[in-house]
């Protein structure tokens, strides 16, 4: 990876549409009437990638919107990582496939770790991205609605012995809330894993934000709902990547 700011905006996947959820709750959905191919255009102005969540996958445990995401992937121009409902290589083979850069594993992360260290084994350190979302103090899996008995300090270093080099972390009180990101704990995990390239997520909901996590030493951030609702414009955007981005 650079040592550049790393932006990517989301589109989480319900139904194919793009949606956010308030703080992981299924119940709390904003659908946006923006087509793929037109995010993946814009996004690909300005993003160092686009961060793709399958959420009907993640709450059901394996893929459903391989079109969608092969959509996003063929408009995009910058690379695109993919995930939700990972849990096997096979779902790998098949999101590589459909035209994703790199796979996100999440819910796998925890209750499989042999698979984590089986997937960088096999498809290397820049293919795969682990994703860690913080609920109540512990990681959270499947599609956030259970939690993990492990600390986020104790999963990130179980990622680390394993091989993991990405990981995004979500803070899923903030996320889709427009509350601001826990900037404080984005900076604390960046001193205490500095062989992890770690993304922060949640909360995000000005360009200051952004700013802030940069300024840090954060690798990135990936927002989304800021954007949609024009908190944060694509104005805004590119004259923050016309700095170290």
């Amino acid at each position: 990876m650079t040592d550049t700011f790393q932006l990517w905006p989301s589109i989480d996947l319900i139904g194919g549409k793009p949606v956010r959820l308030r703080q992981g709750d299924f119940a709390h959905k904003t659908e946006y009437d923006h087509p793929l191919v037109d995010l993946a255009e814009t996004f690909s102005t300005f993003a160092s990638g686009i961060h793709v969540v399958d959420l009907d996958g993640a709450k059901e445990g394996a893929p459903r919107h391989l079109d969608a995401i092969a959509e996003i992937c063929q408009a995009s121009t910058v690379p695109v990582e993919a995930g939700g409902g990972v849990r096997d290589l096979a779902d790998i083979d098949r999101l590589l496939a459909a035209g994703a850069a790199r796979v996100i594993i999440g819910t796998s992360a925890v209750t499989d770790p042999a698979f984590v260290e089986q997937a960088v084994s096999e498809f290397g350190t820049e293919r795969i991205v682990v994703g860690a979302d913080i609920k109540n103090g512990f990681v959270a899996t499947h599609a956030w609605e259970q939690s993990s008995q492990l600390t986020i300090d104790t999963f990130l270093k179980m990622q680390q012995a394993d091989g993991v080099r990405i990981v995004s972390v979500t803070d899923i009180a903030r996320d889709g809330t427009l509350s601001g990101p826990p900037v404080s704990l984005y900076y604390n995990l960046k001193h205490l894993f500095p062989q992890l390239t770690i993304i922060a997520s949640g909360g995000i909901s000005h360009i200051d934000d952004l700013r802030k996590l940069r300024d840090g030493g954060v690798a990135g951030a990936i927002f989304g709902r800021a954007f949609y609702e024009g908190q944060i414009t694509l104005p805004e955007l590119t004259d923050f990547c016309r700095g170290p981005c």
